[in-house]
């Protein structure tokens, strides 16, 4: 879960290029007499959004528009997404607005598509709302699904809206068996209020992030253990307490909740593997 910069793309201009070739002139008619609610809508998006507020968006189209939510949601899929659709351009800009194509909502797999954060099925007024466009991975982007949210704690974490890497919030604990297991989980910053809190664990729960960290923690694992045990035969626990310590300590530098951070404080900070437990693999 990472943030990113909010677009600065003009709403009124990606949807105009985006219905710019539309053939059927009753559809371009209509669709063009939806421009001025296309910007209203995006603006209230972002009114609330920087409150934590979306769930107050209503979805659906506007009693009164001559213009269907699958006319609307057409205008993503049919003439934005095509590689050779008129919006296409914009599709890309987002999608690699991301540093080193990592998805921010799972903070670990490649981005490959674009996730409507209100989805596009429930608030086609926003299907091309560029701050409602998040580039992700398909997992993270299938697991989201078509969720409407209800309550500010039903809102999942926005990375252009929600900043929560200041905070170690995800931490790991290593459960003493055979194989090594690894439990990852969200903890409460003090600096957090409640909501903030509910909203992180349901972004983790709904995402499943706990089976997808503790899968690569589990392989990472393997990897190290001869260098782990070079330092027991060097140094002892102490030794390799100290390993993992300088692990954690380099991870946190780049990312304080990225899952390799929490792992390699976890281990440290278990004296039971750091006392040949790193065998048990």
């Amino acid at each position: 879960m990472r943030s990113l910069p909010i677009p600065d793309e003009d709403i009124t201009e990606i949807y105009t290029t985006c219905i710019s070739k539309v053939r059927n002139p009753d559809l371009k008619q209509r669709l063009s007499q939806c421009g001025d609610i296309i910007e209203e809508a995006n603006t209230e998006y972002d009114t609330v959004a920087r409150s934590g507020e979306l769930h107050l968006i209503e979805s659906g189209v506007p009693e009164g528009i001559d213009i269907t939510n699958e006319e609307l949601v057409k205008v993503y899929t049919s003439r934005m997404v095509p590689k050779k659709s008129p919006g296409r351009p914009y599709y890309d800009k987002i999608i690699t607005s991301t540093p080193h194509s990592r998805c921010p909502l799972c903070g670990h797999r490649t981005v490959t598509t674009l996730d409507h954060h209100l989805p596009k099925a429930h608030y086609p007024l926003l299907s091309i709302s560029p701050i409602n466009l998040i580039p992700a991975c398909k997992d993270c982007n299938t697991a989201k699904d078509d969720i409407e949210p209800n309550s500010k704690q039903e809102v999942t974490i926005h990375p252009y809206y929600d900043n929560i890497e200041k905070e170690r919030w995800l931490k790991a604990l290593v459960i003493d068996s055979k194989p090594v297991a690894i439990l990852f989980f969200v903890e409460h910053p003090k600096e957090w209020d409640d909501i903030l809190f509910e909203r992180v664990k349901l972004h983790f729960s709904v995402l499943d992030l706990n089976t997808l960290y503790a899968s690569h923690a589990a392989e990472e694992l393997v990897n190290i253990q001869f260098s782990l045990l070079l330092q027991y035969e060097v140094g002892g626990s102490n030794a390799v307490k100290d390993f993992l310590e300088d692990a954690a300590e380099s991870r946190q530098m780049v990312h304080p909740n990225s899952w390799q951070t929490a792992l390699y404080q976890a281990l440290a900070a278990s004296d039971w593997f750091c006392n040949e437990g790193f065998n048990e693999l």
